[in-house]
């Protein structure tokens, strides 16, 4: 690798923004909520908060609550709404509950899916090209 290119890499990372953030569109609702990028660390802890085992032995397997999942990354990535805000908590008791009451499911895998391609998963830039 040349010096040339080490310190375009270099700049690139200095530069690069560490929790980009995006605006999605909620047709039905008539607003857009502001989302923040996740980091692998967070995602992470989330996967594991909703994983739970099911079968015993050798046959017990580890499964994901996708919903549960899906509200969470919603909660810990969205910017606006403040899924924590006093009158969603006294309406719904918890911000996944507002999530899970408010969101259809279309919505929630949306925005789920924004969120994890802001974070830089589902990303067709980082496939390799034969």
């Amino acid at each position: 690798m040349t010096l040339q290119v080490q310190d375009d890499v270099l700049r690139a990372l200095l530069g690069a923004d560490s929790k980009p953030e995006r605006d999605v569109p909620m047709k039905r609702l008539g607003v857009s909520f502001r989302i923040r990028a996740l980091d692998g660390k967070t995602i992470n802890k989330i996967q594991e908060q909703c994983s739970h085992y099911i079968g015993k032995g050798q046959k017990r397997e580890k499964v994901l609550d996708e919903e549960q999942f899906g509200a969470l990354v919603i909660q810990k990535a969205c910017v606006v709404p403040d899924w924590s805000a006093r009158e969603l908590i006294e309406k719904y008791g918890t911000p996944t509950e507002a999530i899970l009451g408010i969101l259809l499911a279309g919505e929630i895998a949306r925005l789920s899916t924004e969120i994890m391609d802001i974070s830089g998963f589902n990303s067709d830039e980082d496939d390799v090209k034969n």
